[in-house]
């Protein structure tokens, strides 16, 4: 075989199943393996669109999708969807072409530059292969690596040379990954521990999403009667009208669910991803004392004091962490229940109606929550509107709403969608944007058309890029001019071949949603949202 039919040889053997890309010159020779191979592999027009799609593979599927671009500026478009994958613990393969090997040690060659370098700081391993026999080995280690636990993204570079190399070798098997089950000491200490708790509650994070522990999490709380707040990422663990629930947390303000964390003596931290946000922004500068349940152990630097640590299969954690408290239950403590009645208050404030009522960001998700079914999937953008998601839109399962958080990088939005689309047997993907965001890849509405992807987009539009004006008045009692213009959507979704439906109120919006369900095909929505009360609540007072 030559090494680029080695290189797909190995893919297979790995169960890589498709790769999402834009190839270039440098690609050629691995392009050509693949046709003849059973991955499948989805053409993209930007690159960027690419690492995103797999990223959004990874974290649906958990196993991980490969992204392929050549070398140079094909390469350097693939970072931020890359570090997206990595910063929120996706499995992800990245692939990229290189010049042959003897032009990687000269001083100067065209488009040539260090790869290996180029995404080290945004993978958990980086390499640019120099013999084809090292194929076989590289790949296998590159998706142990990908798949391990607090998974991510990986890069392996493939030069022209080596690719079109002859080469006699077979592709190696993953190995299989053991099950970790804590210690014993671990689980005893942790028992310890809460059982002189006095006001404990549990903040859970993507993790318990991400190794199928949800219902083992719920069962733990309702077993021992423990107060339940997730992070944007592991909304849908629990759901929003179970009695424990305490909502989200992790906004850029002081939220009624941080006043909860900071009366608390103990938080159980679970599958807690510190990506996200940081623990001591609603933690009080790391006020409770925490108790860490997780596949990996705590970094030490969080900004919270960690004071136990249960490393292992969290299911496994949380079984032997039950049957060790045995019926002991605890209850929602006073702080707790005041934060749980203001959140609920507020989700059950009557949201305005008439033609002339302005689109507000919560009456909008109200309508998109009554219209959201289980088997849908919402894939969040970056920005005001994200906040907005993550805090009013309630999920109906676990991995059902997607926020990409630890790297928050916008553009994700529209190409999440089309996988989620592409993944989902029923249902439909819907994609929530911003008009500043979705701009960012609108040449892949050709690759949704092409693909016949059925999802529907929810653009907020606003003109600006409300987020960074909303900080900049916050410190500085003024802003910069962050305003821009918008196409006319419906000669956009023309020229795209896809379906538009204005929304102008609420009325509206609750039948285009409706409609969506029978498109085979894209639709995009647009409405003018209306963010002038603001992201925080308004407390009745500042204690």
């Amino acid at each position: 075989m030559t090494g680029a039919e080695l290189f797909v040889a190995c893919l297979e053997a790995a169960g890589i199943e498709v790769i999402y890309g834009l190839p270039g010159e440098e690609n050629t020779a691995l392009m050509l393996a693949l046709k003849t191979s059973s991955i499948r592999f989805v053409l993209t027009r930007h690159e960027q669109s690419a690492a995103f799609m797999a990223s959004v593979y990874g974290r649906m599927t958990g196993r991980p999708a490969a992204c392929l671009a050549t070398l140079g500026p094909g390469a350097t478009n693939l970072v931020t969807g890359v570090a997206d994958a990595t910063l929120d613990y996706a499995p992800l393969l990245t692939i990229t072409g290189q010049g042959s090997t003897d032009r990687l040690a000269l001083s100067e060659s065209h488009q040539v530059i260090d790869l290996t370098a180029l995404f080290a700081p945004v993978t958990k391993h980086s390499q640019t292969l120099m013999d084809a026999s090292e194929i076989p080995g590289a790949v296998v280690e590159a998706l142990r690596v990908a798949t391990a636990p607090r998974p991510g993204a990986v890069h392996l570079s493939l030069p022209e040379d080596v690719a079109a190399q002859d080469v006699e070798a077979q592709p190696r098997s993953v190995p299989t990954r053991t099950r970790v089950i804590s210690h014993s000491d671990a689980i005893a200490n942790a028992t310890s521990l809460l059982s002189n708790a006095e006001m404990p509650m549990i903040v859970a994070g993507a993790g318990v999403v991400r190794t199928g522990a949800a219902h083992r999490l719920v069962d733990f709380a309702e077993a021992h009667d423990l107060p339940l707040a997730t992070t944007f990422m592991g909304n849908g663990i629990v759901a929003a009208t179970h009695p424990l629930s305490l909502g989200t947390i992790g906004q850029p303000f002081e939220d009624h669910v941080d006043r909860a964390v900071r009366a608390a003596d103990l938080v159980l931290a679970i599958g807690f991803d510190a990506i996200e946000t940081s623990p001591a922004g609603f933690s009080g500068d790391g006020r409770p004392r925490v108790l860490h349940i997780a596949e990996t152990a705590a970094a030490a630097d969080l900004g919270w004091e960690v004071v136990a640590d249960v490393a292992g299969d969290i299911d496994a954690s949380l079984s032997a962490l039950s049957s060790a408290l045995g019926d002991r239950q605890w209850g929602i403590f006073e702080e707790a229940r005041k934060a749980q009645e203001k959140i609920r208050s507020e989700r059950a404030r009557p949201r305005p109606s008439g033609s002339s009522a302005q689109l507000l960001p919560e009456g909008i998700l109200a309508v998109v929550e009554e219209q959201l079914r289980e088997q849908d999937t919402v894939v969040s953008g970056v920005g005001t509107h994200k906040l907005k998601v993550a805090r009013s839109l309630a999920a109906k399962r676990p991995g059902q709403i997607i926020i990409a958080n630890g790297s928050a990088g916008m553009g994700i939005a529209l190409p999440g969608a089309m996988v989620a689309a592409d993944l989902q047997q029923q249902g439909r993907a819907i994609a929530i944007v911003g008009d500043g965001e979705f701009l960012m890849n609108v040449q892949d509405m050709e690759t949704a058309v092409r693909l016949k992807s059925p999802l529907t987009v929810l653009l907020w539009e606003d003109g600006g890029y409300g987020l960074i004006e909303e900080k900049q008045e916050s410190e500085a009692g003024s802003h910069t001019d962050l305003a821009f213009g918008n196409p006319d959507w419906a000669d956009l979704c023309r020229a795209f071949k896809w379906r538009h439906i204005p929304v102008e109120t609420y009325a509206d919006l609750a039948p285009a949603l409706r409609s969506c369900r029978k498109s085979d095909g894209p639709v995009l929505i647009t409405l003018k949202v209306d963010y002038s009360e603001g992201l925080g609540p308004n407390f009745d007072d500042k204690s």
